[in-house]
Order: structure tokens, then C-alpha cells, then sequence
């Protein structure tokens, strides 16, 4: 079965931040998870080192110069890497957290065509996760923005 474009773009995102590893040059191992669920942590967790990927509202985009018969869109997504506070880590929980965003920006910005699915990766704001009861983690927002032939969202317009 087919899958649309948004669908493939995503697929990219997950495999980017499994290569996030300390073997490939970054700062810790990261893994990426999809949630089954509206729910992120009903699927298990939250553990250390994982990033859920949650898809949000997609945005039309309209370019009056852009190409005849094309749709373009702006899909953001937020990625919630967990972090947990431990009594046994050595360095502050900020610095930990600050070492997690920068390792998944840095990783997002390395092809920011998603795999040429994409116009461009627009890496958005941060935000600090603390429920106060041990939970921590960094929320990253990304925006994608693609196109794809007028009506057909498993088509590439570029």
C-alpha cells in the first residue's frame, strides 16, 4: 500500500533521530517512537532517551508565483525527547537537556529536504517539559513545508 507524502516525510523524521547515537558523533543515543495512541506515553514509558514524535495540524501554503497545479503545505511536528532527572547524573539536568535539543537539530538540519520529499525543514522554539514529579524533557518543534500535485497527496510536486 501507498503512502502519502506526509507519511513518507514522518518516516524520515523517525529514522533521523535513530541515528542519533553516540557511535555516529552525538552526545547520547536517542530513539524515536510513533505513537500508537492520542496519548504519547500510553504506549509505554516515558524512559530516557526517547522521542516521541507527535504530528500536528498541517497549514495550507499559498505562493501566487508558485507552480501551476501543485499544493504546498507547512506539517508541523513536535518531538518530546525525555530526559530524566537521575541522583546519579553528574551534570545538570539543563545541561543534559540542552545537549538533547542541540543533538536533534543538529541531526533534523542535515537533510532538510527529508529525503528530496521536501521544499524545506524549518527547526521552530523549544520548551521545557517538568511535570515536578521527575519528568523532564525538551519539546522541539519542526516545520516541514512540501508540495504536492493539485488533489493527489501521494504525489511529490517538486
Amino acid at each position: 500500500m501507498a503512502n502519502p507524502l506526509v507519511e513518507l516525510i514522518a518516516q524520515n523524521i523517525e529514522t533521523a533521530v535513530n541515528e542519533i547515537t553516540a557511535a555516529n558523533g552525538y552526545n547520547q543515543d536517542l530513539t524515536a517512537v510513533r505513537p500508537k495512541r492520542w496519548d504519547p506515553f500510553g504506549d509505554g514509558g516515558p524512559d530516557n532517551g526517547i522521542v516521541y514524535i507527535v504530528q500536528t495540524d498541517e497549514e495550507p501554503m499559498s505562493d501566487p508565483d508558485g507552480p501551476v497545479g501543485r499544493k504546498e503545505w507547512i506539517q508541523t511536528f513536535v518531538l518530546i525527547a525525555v530526559v530524566l532527572d537521575s541522583d546519579s547524573a553528574t551534570e545538570s539536568i539543563d545541561t543534559r537537556i540542552n545537549r538533547v535539543r542541540a543533538d536533534i537539530q543538529k541531526k533534523l538540519m542535515v537533510d532538510p529536504t527529508r529525503g528530496a520529499r521536501a521544499i524545506d525543514t524549518y527547526m521552530g522554539p523549544s520548551s521545557i517539559v517538568n511535570d515536578g514529579q521527575g519528568m523532564s524533557g525538551v519539546e522541539v518543534e519542526m516545520m516541514v513545508h512540501y508540495r504536492v500535485n493539485y488533489e493527489d497527496p501521494y504525489t511529490s510536486g517538486l
